[in-house]
């Protein structure tokens, strides 16, 4: 008799049973898991954005969708219950949405950590208004073509409007980052960009874009890029100036999930978090839909435990 193929419900059970198990064994509870890996309740404020980055992912949802305060506030209450510290909030761009204030304002009832990624293209409007309200932390994520059109033929430059960005941050003292997606054509005019921001102070998270599938490593110059990085961080404890550089590359995902992953080869999620999206979507991982699950009103605690779970997977 042929062997009848599990059931996706079957599938996300063994998963959970497993994750459950791991913790037992390191004799873990949820919350310590959570707070050793760093792991972040990631919330789109809405689909909706003014650009279209060819290397955004909009949170694996559509471009509809935008989220109700107070069940975003119920989720966060519930996500910080189970052992969350930090929330993030994203889009979309999450500058367009009219109450974007009023969330971080309520958001830092219960975390002391809230944060907001942005394309930044509406930040000098609103920087203001969002520190009043709160707002601990930036992450701004940076577009070639920006830099690209304040620079030079040897370099990216930095664009006015990051430059009062930077100063207010600095003053203000929140934590920012620059997220600096670099194509593999334009390594050289990235490195003297980062050289040119290392008097900023600010972090910056370097992500190499890369192609899907198994070639990666053979696509993409990674090697001068770690190099660099590593030269650059090296000379900024050198010279003792603020702000370091990570590189998000490429890593063979791992985890209980990860084996049987039909979507493993165009996997790149690197990012430690667990996503709600505006359609009210909880998604663990970005790479496959296959864990996706509703968040429910009614079993809120439950579904953000397990998909909490099913995010930790990436580290077994």
């Amino acid at each position: 008799m042929k062997e009848l193929r599990p059931t996706k419900v079957d599938e996300r059970n063994n998963a959970l049973r497993q994750i459950s198990q791991a913790l037992e064994q390191r004799n873990q509870t949820l919350a310590q898991a959570i707070l050793e890996r760093d792991l972040y309740f990631r919330v789109s404020l809405l689909g909706a954005c003014n650009l279209r980055c060819p290397f955004c992912h909009n949170e694996g949802a559509g471009l509809d969708g935008i989220a109700d305060l107070a069940f975003v506030t119920a989720a966060g209450k519930t996500a910080s219950h189970l052992g969350f510290r930090r929330i993030q909030l994203t889009g979309g761009e999450p500058l367009l949405h009219p109450e974007v204030d009023r969330f971080v304002a309520t958001l830092r009832d219960t975390f002391s950590d809230v944060g907001i990624t942005t394309n930044g293209t509406f930040l000098q409007s609103k920087i203001r208004s969002l520190l009043v309200s709160g707002v601990t932390r930036l992450h701004i994520s940076l577009q070639a073509e920006e830099l690209r059109k304040w620079g030079s033929q040897e370099s990216w430059g930095i664009p006015p409007w990051l430059i009062e960005i930077l100063e207010m941050s600095s003053s203000a003292k929140i934590f920012l980052r620059l997220n600096m997606p670099i194509p593999a054509s334009e390594l050289q005019n990235a490195f003297g960009l980062l050289r040119d921001l290392a008097e900023s102070g600010c972090d910056v998270k370097v992500f190499s874009i890369l192609p899907e599938g198994n070639e990666r490593e053979n696509t993409y110059p990674l090697a001068l890029l770690r190099q660099e990085v590593d030269i650059e961080n090296q000379r900024r404890r050198n010279e003792r100036q603020q702000g370091m550089i990570v590189l998000r590359d490429f890593r063979q995902p791992q985890g209980f999930r990860c084996e049987t992953c039909s979507d493993r080869n165009r996997c790149r999620e690197q990012s430690h978090s667990l996503r709600l999206g505006a359609d009210r979507i909880l998604r663990p991982c970005l790479a496959t839909r296959a864990w996706d699950s509703l968040l429910t009103e009614e079993n809120m605690e439950t579904d953000i435990r397990e998909a909490s779970l099913l995010a930790l997977d990436y580290v077994w």
